[in-house]
Order: structure tokens, then C-alpha cells, then sequence
């Protein structure tokens, strides 16, 4: 950014006294009073904190923010404020967090800050010294963290911090100066950029039924335990059905001193973003427990916890309430469906209203799908929510355990999100955080940003260069490209150094994890996946870089591909299958996997494939289920066996299988990690399998892209339901296709925009 077009030219970052030294898990609140003659109607603020804030004005939550990023170009946001502005004395409150160490989706520099600035007519307020400021006292600060890769639990005394002092409520003693030394572009902040994609859509949602109570004793320790979660787990979880019951109100009876009342909430489905409490008639000290998760055992009406497992779940937050009403919006968002309520020591019965503060991309559904076949309507629907539910700042994996921006993930959301919305935002975005955290060898990490030096993967390295492919593709731009090429030479350097001279393949490095898939495929020696993967990349670089007019990268990068080609296909067998690679040994494998057959098959080109031999012996076994395969494709690389079997015209067979095992993911809701997801290990909300929204279009309404910025599709339908509607938003307009099956003669109607050229197959 230049200096001189920084919207906070005259601000400072602040942060309360006397804890800029010791941040962890430290939420701050800042106050400021400013007098305003006449409220403009371009009255604009910007603001950013380092690692996020919650804004108030006058009393009305605003949103939060910033953007996930890195603090060299650290985000910050622009939002217009008349509305919440008056003539006369204006309240600005903020409630600002820094966890005081990295995790998986946010990078430590050892500071901590706010950044604020408004323009409201000839009025300017910045944030300086005028502000007042103090740490949120009420706050514990050595609670758990909610996971391995999140925050850590919120646990908060409202008899130590009255809300109102949202709406002006000073405390005297509590207050100061914050600390201000620090100009908009000091370090770590040395510049600063706008957000890059739309605020977060945050609305109030209630919970849709309460389905059980349990009546207990607490343990003798349970107002002082660190980890709420465990503490839940210990005292049991199951619960008695509950009848009639208000969703939006819960009556609680009182109980004694040590006993608790609390219920098992049903959200409906999957559900995103920061529980709400609204307490009436407490008489101060009762002790509020949540714990949120995916899942319950629907006999027992016990909800699914366990605290041992990878990531250490432990999603749970604790309020105390003080006399009178209580209002309190938990800071961090979570993703689950069902949640427990507990109620500690109510000496009164209590009014209770549970809801939740939303935090998701405000993706915009345009694209469409329904037919006459009920189910696949819902795993369509089931995609789609499940889509949304995984967009945040970014594409995450899964808005439950992690919300980290894993790239071979987002790759498959892209497409999804393309197919929903038109919408290529977040993955702009996505693109440029991977590209900014890097390996000094040139690979790029899994997901950024990230502390997670385990999760460094070669494979998705390359699926990295590959959406530079998707991106222009949907979109006929080669910026991506051309301002990450820095992060594409590195890559390449890294996989020339690790090509074998004697074999021209890549060879296993032991330092990284190389994923390829949830299954049992070769990966040590000279894998042919990764092999594939890499030759793929290279030749859509070639492509890309024609098109850009870099001959002599084009030229590179043929001379590697023409290479590694000729290697893989010493590696097809007399079969016409291609092994899976070469053992540590030197030896071939014995191994003829499904992946290595389908990106074999999407590279194209090899002389000895014969496709035949791969849909007879392989793809048509693994879709119609008649033979067992050592190396099952998981529901994520299952896209990609899709698109080469639609390419075949086995539509039929694909939807058929996704009908099939994509049914019990509909009737819950959300798409799983994989099939059969282990309840205390893998997530029932991964926008991974979401793929279905876009093969149905595919495979059973017939409209697929065939040339970039969809100038042109193929339209090849097979109209395997009695009747339905297909619709997609692209950068030239959208393309909708209707049908209807009469006496056994199909008539449809295809409706696509001006310019766009049809091939009819």
C-alpha cells in the first residue's frame, strides 16, 4: 500500500497498558466518546486488530473482523456507519482478542493490537491515547484450547464485567490510556491491505428443538476446572427425552447449590458462528457450561464428546452470571448441530433464550438443481448447505474441529462454489495466503496461514499450480499466475531436485506428509501419483504460459513434462494399467490403483493406457461395487473419478453410486470426511465430498465447461429423472436447462447466454 493512500494516515495502534507484554489468550476492551454535529451519509470507518475485534456503536453489534492474513500486509476493513450513527454523543465499543500464540489458521509475531479510523463529514477519529482501554478482567486466561488447531475456551464472570459498558458504563479504577507508539506501518504490520472479500454474514438463528435433560450433581471442583469440556464428559452425557419444550426459552427449575439441570439442543442441522445467552431472573453466581459437537447417539440422547481424540475437541464455553439480567455473545464462532446446556446452582428458576450469532461468507446462492427423484434433491441440498457452512474467511475443511484453509479442499470448494454462487472471492484470496508461506526449498504449505510444520504436503503443493489452472479457467485470467510466479519457480525447483537422475521420477521425501488420499496407496519409493500430479501441472503451466506470451517458461516446462511422461509410461504394464510406482527397492509394484488409472486417464497422451482395460478392470468394478479394491478411493478423490467417468458417458453408474452413499450424509445434513466417518475422529461437515452439487448438474442436467470464462459448454444430458431443472451463474450469464419425460419422449428446454456456444453430444 502506498503511504499516502492508507486510510489510517493519523492513526496509531493501541492496546490497554501493562499487557502488551503478557497476551495470552487476552481479550481488551476500548471505549471511545466523539460528538458528531451532522451524520454523514458516506460516514465510513476502518478498523483492524491484530488477531480480531468485535465492534460496537451505540450499543448495536456492527460484525467483526479482520480477514485471516499475515501481519506484512495485515487486512483490515471498511464499513459504512450512518445507520448506526446520531447527532450528538456517539459510543464506540470494541472488544478485541490476540491469542498469544499461533495455531493453524493464525501466525504470532509477539504483538498485539487496534487500528482504527472514521470519517463521518469534516469529523475524523483515530485510534490514540484519547481512547480509554483496560484488559477484560472477568475473562480466565488459563482455560484449554478448543482444539489442537483453534482458540482456547471461553470463561467469563459477568459479575466482574458488566456488559453495559458497551452502551457507556464506565467503571472508575478500571480504565486508562491505552499504550499508542506505534504508527499504522510499524512492525509486524508493515503495510496494510484491504479485506479482499465481504464481511461475514452474522444474523441472530435459534436452535430448533430441545430433545433431552439430565438433573445431577456437580462434582465438588467443577466451578474451577480449566477444560469445561472434560469436566461436562466426566459428570455424563446422556440424557431423558424432553417433550414440549421452548427452543427459544428455557424455563429452568431451581436446584441446590451443587446440582445442575441441563439440556441437549438440536440446532437441526450444521451450524456456524457464536452462541448467544440471554438470562432472566438470576441472582448472581449461577455457573452457565456449553459443549458443542457433532453428533449424539440418538438412543441414549447422548451427545458425542471424546476428549482423547486427535485434535482434542473440547468445544465449550463458561459464563457466571451476575444478579439481574444477563446478555453475553461468546466471542469465537463454533460449527456444530447439537449442544448442552448446563445450569449450575440456580437458586430461582431461570428464563434462559440460547440463539447464535451466524459468521458465514455471504455466499449467494444462484445455481439450482431439482428433480423429480426426492433424494437426490437432498443430497443436492446437502452439498450446498454443507458448501456455505465451510465459508468463512476462507475455505475451510470443516467448520468444527480445524476451520483451516487445506488446499486440496479448497480446490474441490472451488468448483463447488463456481457451480452455487459464481463467486471466486475466497478463492482469489485462498490463493495468495498459500503463496505466502512456503518452505525455503519452494514448497508451499497444506493450508496458511499455520504454525502446523507437520502439515506440509508436496502433493498439494502441486494441486496449488493446478488451481492457477481452475482460476483461470472459470475466470480467463492469468494474474494469479503471473504475480504468484515466485511461488511456482519454487515449487519446480523443488520437484526437479527431488527427480531421481536414473529414473526421471520423483522420488518419496521423508520429511513431508505426502497425503495422495485417505487410503492405503503407495507412497514411499517413486509414487505414480504424485508422479501424475506433477506431469499434469507441468503441462497445464505450458499452456498458461503460452497463453501469457513466456515462451521460455512454456518451453521449460514442456522439455520436464515431455521428460516425466516418457518415465511413467515404463511404468504401464502389458496389462495397460499403470503401476503405482516403483518400490524403494527399484522394483514395480504389483499395485494397480484406481487413482493412478484416473489421473493417468485425465493426463491423456500415454500410448501403452489402455482405456479400455482401466474402465473394464477398474472403474466400472469400483462403480458398480462388484469388486474390493485395496486402495479405496475416499469420498474427496471420489471428484475426481467422477469427472473421468461422466467424460466416458457413465453418468448413469455416477449418480447412481453418489445416491447411494451420499444418502445418509442428505439425511443428515451435511457431507461427511469420508463414508463412514469415526465418530471421535473425522468430521461430519466437509465441504470436501460436497461435489455432488456439481457432478448432478454434470452428469444428469448435461451442462459442463469446455472452454475458459464458459464460452462455450458441452451440453450432453442425461435425463435420468422424470423431470427437473438445472441452473449455473457464470462469468457470461446464467445457463439454466428444464425437462420433463412424457410417454417416454423427453423435452427440454436449454436456456444459455448470448455469445455462449453450445456443443450438442
Amino acid at each position: 500500500m502506498k503511504i499516502n493512500s492508507s486510510p489510517f494516515l493519523n492513526s496509531f495502534w493501541i492496546w490497554p497498558q501493562n499487557v502488551h507484554w503478557d497476551l495470552h489468550n487476552g481479550y481488551a476492551l476500548f471505549r471511545k466518546e466523539v460528538n458528531l454535529e451532522v451524520i454523514s451519509k458516506k460516514a465510513v470507518l476502518f478498523i483492524t486488530a491484530d488477531q480480531s475485534y468485535q465492534l460496537y456503536l451505540n450499543g448495536h453489534y456492527v460484525g467483526r473482523g479482520p480477514a485471516r492474513g499475515y501481519q506484512k500486509s495485515w487486512p483490515y476493513d471498511e464499513i459504512p456507519v450512518s445507520q448506526w450513527l446520531r447527532p450528538g454523543n456517539n459510543i464506540i465499543s470494541i472488544r478485541a482478542y490476540n491469542p498469544g500464540y499461533s495455531n493453524f489458521q493464525y501466525l504470532h509475531q509477539g504483538f498485539a493490537g487496534l487500528l482504527f479510523s472514521m470519517r463521518c463529514g469534516k469529523k475524523e477519529v483515530v485510534s490514540d491515547k484519547s481512547w480509554l482501554a483496560r484488559r477484560q478482567t472477568g475473562v480466565q486466561r488459563d482455560t484449554a484450547p478448543v482444539s489442537v488447531q483453534l482458540f482456547s475456551q471461553e470463561q467469563i464472570d459477568l459479575r466482574e464485567e458488566d456488559p453495559e459498558w458497551i452502551n457507556g458504563k464506565v467503571e472508575s479504577g478500571f480504565w486508562n490510556s491505552p499504550i499508542a507508539h506505534l504508527p499504522w506501518n510499524s512492525m509486524p504490520w508493515y503495510s496494510l491491505e484491504e479485506r479482499g472479500i465481504p464481511r461475514l454474514e452474522e444474523k441472530s438463528i435459534f436452535p430448533k428443538c430441545i430433545i433431552g435433560i439430565k438433573i445431577g450433581k456437580s462434582e465438588n471442583n467443577a466451578p474451577f476446572v480449566r477444560d469445561i469440556a472434560r469436566q461436562l464428559k466426566r459428570e455424563g452425557l446422556t440424557h431423558v427425552a424432553l417433550d414440549d419444550q421452548n427452543s427459544k426459552m428455557l424455563q429452568v427449575p431451581s436446584t441446590s447449590a451443587s446440582g445442575y439441570t441441563r439440556y441437549l439442543i438440536d440446532f437441526g442441522k450444521t451450524v456456524v458462528g457464536s452462541l448467544e445467552l440471554e438470562i432472566q431472573g438470576a441472582k448472581g453466581g449461577e455457573i452457565i457450561d456449553t459443549l458443542h459437537a457433532e453428533t449424539i447417539d440418538e438412543k441414549k440422547r447422548e451427545l458425542q464428546y471424546f476428549p482423547d481424540n486427535n485434535s482434542r475437541v473440547a468445544l465449550s464455553h463458561r459464563m457466571i452470571c451476575r444478579e439481574g439480567v444477563n446478555r453475553h455473545a461468546f466471542y469465537h464462532a463454533f460449527g456444530f448441530r447439537y449442544m448442552t446446556l448446563t445450569v449450575r446452582g440456580n437458586r430461582s428458576e431461570l428464563a434462559i433464550q440460547v440463539s447464535l450469532r451466524t459468521a458465514l461468507f455471504p455466499l449467494k446462492r444462484k445455481g439450482s438443481f431439482e428433480t423429480s427423484d426426492l433424494k437426490l434433491n437432498r443430497i443436492w441440498e446437502a452439498c450446498a448447505w454443507t458448501q456455505q457452512v465451510c465459508s468463512l474467511d476462507a475455505f475451510v475443511d470443516t467448520p468444527w474441529r480445524e476451520q483451516v484453509q487445506w488446499w486440496g479442499d479448497a480446490r474441490v470448494q472451488s468448483w463447488n462454489t463456481t457451480h452455487l454462487s459464481g463467486g471466486t472471492e475466497l478463492f482469489r484470496r485462498g490463493i495468495a495466503q498459500l503463496a505466502a508461506q512456503r518452505v525455503p526449498n519452494g514448497l508451499t504449505y497444506g493450508h496458511a496461514p499455520t504454525i502446523a510444520h507437520q502439515c506440509i504436503l508436496p502433493d498439494f503443493s502441486l494441486i496449488w499450480i493446478l488451481t492457477l489452472w481452475d482460476f483461470y479457467w472459470q475466470t480467463e485470467s492469468l494474474e494469479p499466475l503471473q504475480t504468484h510466479q515466485e511461488t511456482v519457480d519454487g515449487i519446480l525447483n523443488y520437484f526437479e531436485d527431488q527427480t531421481d537422475s536414473k529414473t526421471g521420477l520423483v522420488s518419496y521425501d521423508s520429511r513431508y506428509w505426502l497425503f495422495l488420499d485417505w487410503t492405503e496407496i503407495q507412497r514411499e519409493g517413486h509414487p505414480t501419483l504424485l508422479n501424475l500430479w506433477l506431469l499434469i501441472a507441468l503441462e497445464k503451466l505450458v499452456f498458461l504460459y503460452k497463453k501469457g506470451g513466456d515462451q521460455k517458461r512454456a518451453r521449460s516446462c514442456q522439455i520436464k513434462a515431455v521428460s516425466l511422461r516418457s518415465a511413467l509410461e515404463k511404468l504401464i504394464h502389458s496389462n495397460g494399467l499403470i503401476c503405482d510406482g516403483l518400490m524403494p527397492s527399484g522394483k514395480k509394484s504389483t499395485e494397480y490403483s484406481i487413482h493412478s488409472q484416473v489421473l493417468a486417464l485425465t493426463a491423456g497422451g500415454f500410448d501403452k493406457l489402455s482405456q479400455k482395460a482401466v474402465v473394464e478392470e477398474i472403474l466400472l468394478p469400483f462403480i458398480q461395487e462388484t469388486k474390493e479394491f485395496k486402495a479405496k478411493p475416499s469420498s474427496y478423490w471420489c471428484t475426481y473419478i467422477f469427472t473421468v467417468l461422466r467424460e466416458l458417458g457413465y453418468g448413469k453408474e455416477v449418480v447412481n453410486f453418489i445416491s447411494k452413499h451420499w444418502g445418509p450424509m442428505a439425511d443428515y445434513g451435511t457431507t461427511w470426511e469420508n463414508f463412514s466417518p469415526i465418530v471421535a475422529e473425522e468430521s461430519f461437515s466437509h465441504a470436501w465430498s460436497a461435489h455432488p452439487l456439481f457432478h448432478f448438474i454434470q452428469n444428469i442436467g448435461g451442462i459442463v465447461q469446455s472452454s475458459p470464462g464458459w464460452k462455450s459448454i458441452d451440453f450432453c444430458p442425461q435425463f435420468l429423472t422424470e423431470f427437473g431443472a438445472a441452473s449455473i451463474p457464470t462469468p457470461m450469464g446464467m445457463i439454466s436447462v428444464r425437462w420433463k419425460t412424457e410417454k417416454g419422449v423427453c423435452n427440454y428446454y436449454l436456456r444459455v447466454p448470448k455469445n455462449m456456444k453450445v456443443n450438442r453430444r
